[in-house]
């Protein structure tokens, strides 16, 4: 049985504030540390010089940078999941990730650089619809909504185009660390053009989908009778997923492959305030957003002073909350 509203309502208020209070512990951690009094400081312009500058420059961008990617990815994952009704469905594991990197490293190559924000946010878009179809195309051939075949699908695909991709990037960019960084994930500070790329992208998508949350929530219990109750689904699932695919190329362009977001948040949100999109969708926006921000600082202090790329924290999470969907008894 679904929460009732009023319940549903004081959740999402709790997520949000979870969200507030893990980017204030994303602005505290790292080399030099700083209390909360002194990054309330700092971003109003005073305390000391060098800790203000650091909070303001360095770590503000990275937090919001992890808020927007993380939010992002988790919206990509409950549309993903509702179009296809499969607990799998998530952009690293369907294609749709690997697939906006190979974009990526493909206007790399073509520029002999990271091309501009733009440009590389377009290619990635590109490349996830590709890839991704051809994930889609290949598991629907094995018959519809076969969990197991779309994920093995995903995986051979996915890691396929990864490969190809790094090879590729390698070749335009022959740094080993920063091609390591774009493969496993990173929050590093971006140009504040980027941040706003990704935040309008966030912004338009979502809406985009609260909107048709309803039909969301008709075609996630079963593709008849979505079109009993006037649903088109075909161009439901064509737009949808064609927002998701835009949602994962503006993280995978702005932040590398950073997988399992897309798989985990959406599960814990539904848990929390039940599988209606009018409020899964904003529950693990927020969600999302405040476990990446969580993930990266957590990244910055395990072997400081080295720093993990956020993927690898996010995959050892992941991969066993992954493992237990496949195990787990049928129903449960």
């Amino acid at each position: 049985m679904s929460p009732a509203p009023r319940r549903r309502a004081v959740v999402l208020l709790a997520v949000a504030a979870f969200a507030f209070v893990a980017a204030l512990v994303g602005l505290c951690l790292g080399p030099v540390g700083a209390s909360p009094a002194d990054v309330f400081g700092a971003l109003g312009g005073g305390g000391d010089g060098a800790l203000g500058t650091i909070v303001r420059e360095i770590r503000l961008p990275r937090v919001l940078l992890g808020l927007l990617v993380g939010g992002a990815l988790a919206v990509a994952g409950v549309l993903l999941q509702a179009l296809f009704r499969n607990d799998l469905a998530e952009p690293y594991l369907v294609g749709v990730g690997p697939g906006a990197f190979l974009g990526v490293t493909v206007a790399a190559l073509a520029s002999a650089s990271l091309p501009a924000p733009a440009f590389r946010g377009v290619a990635a878009f590109l490349g996830a619809v590709l890839v991704s179809a051809v994930v889609f195309g290949a598991a629907r051939r094995r018959g519809r909504d076969t969990g197991p075949t779309l994920l093995l699908a995903g995986v051979a695909i996915g890691a396929f185009v990864s490969a190809v991709a790094t090879a590729l990037l390698y070749i335009a960019i022959p740094s080993w660390d920063r091609v390591v960084y774009w493969l496993l994930g990173h929050l590093a500070p971006r140009p504040a053009a980027e941040i706003w790329m990704v935040a309008g992208v966030l912004a338009v998508s979502f809406v985009a989908s609260f909107v048709r949350a309803r039909d969301l929530d008709a075609v996630a219990l079963g593709e008849e009778g979505a079109w009993l109750v006037g649903v088109h689904v075909r161009r439901l699932v064509a737009v949808q997923g064609l927002l998701a695919c835009l949602l994962a190329a503006a993280a995978v362009s702005v932040a590398g492959l950073i997988g399992f977001v897309g798989l985990l948040v959406p599960h814990l949100a539904r848990g929390l305030v039940g599988p209606s999109h009018r409020w899964l969708l904003p529950t693990a926006l927020a969600l999302g957003g405040g476990l990446l921000v969580l993930a990266d600082g957590l990244a910055r202090v395990v072997q400081p002073p080295l720093e993990l790329p956020v993927g690898v924290v996010t995959a050892a999470i992941g991969a066993p909350f992954l493992a237990w969907i496949l195990l787990r008894p049928r129903g449960a």
